[in-house]
């Protein structure tokens, strides 16, 4: 552990260039008398670390001590920090690990390369939230990044509104197999935006300034289970049994809000949904293995659904 630590400390110094044993101390998470003790460590061993006293002082290395660069050009930088998923490498015991892979990596590539990887990890996000769900289309993703990139305004139309709207994208999120925008309305307003509903996003060169309090992590753990309790918004109550009952938790952008499990081998589960159409969408491909209970006007729906199928095949 010490020794990723010193390692960690090398590569801090080459890639800031000067930093206080209280800096060092907060990005490796130990104590600053630890961190005192780590550079009289690396003195001793002969690693050029030079103590600056007073004003703007700090720790750093002699300047022509230098690793050898790795040749990942800034696009490869920036594709492993997105890449990266902080609470499943915390799950696994690699974040440390991880800590100082990034460390290194940053230490070893040039400035430009650095600063799509600073991007990558202000304005792009991954949330592993589920798995098993169908893949959505976002065909107006490459307008959006190119936008949270260059800090420019895009014009969107969304869902069924009829009017565009000019919005300043801060974000993107991936979340299970679907995109989401992060951006400010005019008003100022923070809004999430699910990139498979977008009908149109044409860029502009109108450049915004970006809150510099604005932190994309933050907001998305905050406002997303608010964002995805809107959505749904289709109460139903269904009877399923077997693997139906499995399918349905999979559903995409539906939630389970009880199961009661019967002795003949059917569930009873209440379910919210997105739309009526999602519904049956879902429901239509478990076909005598789930029973509409409520509301009427699905069952209704379902049978509709269901002669249309069998008078054309």
């Amino acid at each position: 552990m010490r020794a990723e630590r010193l390692v960690q400390i090398v590569l801090l110094l080459q890639t800031h260039g000067r930093l206080t044993a209280g800096e060092l101390a907060r990005r490796l998470e130990v104590s600053t008398r630890t961190v005192q003790r780590d550079l009289d460590a690396l003195s001793t061993a002969g690693f050029p670390v030079y103590a600056g006293r007073g004003y703007g002082g700090g720790w750093s290395l002699a300047a022509d001590y230098r690793t050898r660069l790795t040749g990942l050009s800034p696009a490869e930088t920036a594709a492993l920090f997105v890449a990266s998923t902080a609470h499943v490498l915390a799950d696994l015991g690699l974040d440390t690990a991880a800590g100082t892979a990034e460390a290194k990596l940053l230490a070893t590539v040039p400035a430009h390369a650095r600063r799509q990887a600073d991007l990558a990890r202000e304005r792009v996000l991954v949330d592993h939230a589920d798995w098993m769900e169908a893949r959505e289309p976002s065909p107006w993703l490459p307008v959006l990044q190119r936008a949270v990139w260059d800090g420019t305004r895009v014009r969107l139309t969304y869902g069924g509104a009829p009017d565009a709207v000019v919005v300043e994208p801060l974000g993107l999120v991936a979340k299970k197999r679907s995109w989401y925008l992060v951006a400010r309305r005019t008003t100022g307003e923070l809004r999430t935006y699910r990139a498979g509903r977008i009908v149109h996003a044409g860029g502009t060169d109108e450049r915004f300034d970006r809150p510099d309090d604005f932190d994309l992590t933050a907001y998305w753990h905050a406002n997303s289970e608010r964002y995805f309790a809107e959505l749904r918004r289709y109460p139903v109550r269904l009877r399923v049994r077997g693997y139906a009952a499995t399918r349905l938790r999979w559903a995409r952008n539906a939630v389970v809000e009880s199961a009661t499990a019967g002795e003949d081998g059917w569930e009873e589960v209440a379910m919210t949904f997105e739309s009526a159409y999602e519904t049956r969408i879902h429901l239509l491909g478990l076909a005598g293995d789930v029973v509409v209970l409520e509301p009427d006007e699905l069952r209704a729906d379902m049978r509709r659904a269901a002669r249309s199928f069998l008078d054309q095949n």
